[in-house]
């Protein structure tokens, strides 16, 4: 857990699934988390890259994954880009069940938790002597949801949604708007990888774009491939004999 917070987010989203058995685990569940070690074991030259070259000015992207969850709950995703690489990050249940038909909803919900973490990150920013010059752009790929957030069209099918939930608006409204939502195409979206399991060569695409290899040791770390290989084989025999669980 304390990896997927603060270092490690490209396999947040298999750990949350996990954690969400840990109260009756099976089989099935104990060799997931064999899996997600061996690609703790097989990615240990992974680390976030952040570069000078690319400022101070935040990007975010906001994501959601609707009703994927068996009590039909979204998911919102937002992420934080500064200085070319995610800064913050986070994956939560939805507190409302989105019953749209189609998913702009739940990505209107999304869009607004990442407006309020804008706004935050703002302040702190700006505290610190790194002002924002301009709105922080959003990179959403729902066009219904980008509409709505600007206040053109679909009233009669977000009537239900909250009040409260209209505050993302008054955020990207002019004169000052603090942030402004951009549209992308979803197979660009590189926060799919906190919602969804993925293919390999788009997961591998999305996590290239904070997480890339750093030169190891390999000298200084033969006691620890030793030490994780063992520990692996270990993994494999607990998960052999659990016929019995």
């Amino acid at each position: 857990m304390f990896l997927t917070v603060f270092t490690r987010g490209d396999y947040a989203f298999a750990v949350n699934e996990c954690l969400r058995f840990m109260s009756n685990p099976g089989p099935t569940h104990v060799a997931a988390i064999c899996r997600v070690f061996c690609y703790l074991a097989g990615t240990r030259s992974l680390s976030i890259t952040y570069r000078r070259s690319a400022g101070t000015d935040a990007n975010q992207l906001a994501d959601g994954d609707h009703a994927g969850a068996d009590d039909r709950r979204s998911v919102s995703v937002w992420a934080v880009l500064m200085a070319g690489a995610m800064v913050n990050w986070a994956s939560k249940r939805q507190l409302v069940t989105a019953i749209s038909s189609t998913e702009f909803e739940s990505e209107f919900y999304s869009v607004l938790l990442c407006g309020l973490n804008c706004v935050y990150l703002r302040r702190m920013m700006d505290m610190m002597g790194y002002k924002q010059r301009t709105a922080t752009p959003i990179a959403q790929h729902n066009n219904a949801c980008i509409h709505l957030v600007k206040g053109s069209g679909m009233y009669n099918r977000a009537r239900h949604i909250y009040t409260r939930v209209y505050r993302i608006r008054e955020l990207a409204s002019e004169p000052s708007p603090e942030v402004r939502l951009l549209n992308i195409a979803g197979q660009d979206q590189p926060s799919d990888i906190f919602t969804k399991g993925l293919p390999r060569p788009t997961f591998e695409k999305h996590r290239r774009f904070s997480w890339e290899k750093r030169h190891v040791n390999t000298s200084a770390q033969v006691a620890k491939l030793g030490a994780m290989h063992s520990w692996n084989s270990l993994l494999r025999c607990e998960v052999a004999g659990m016929s019995g669980f």
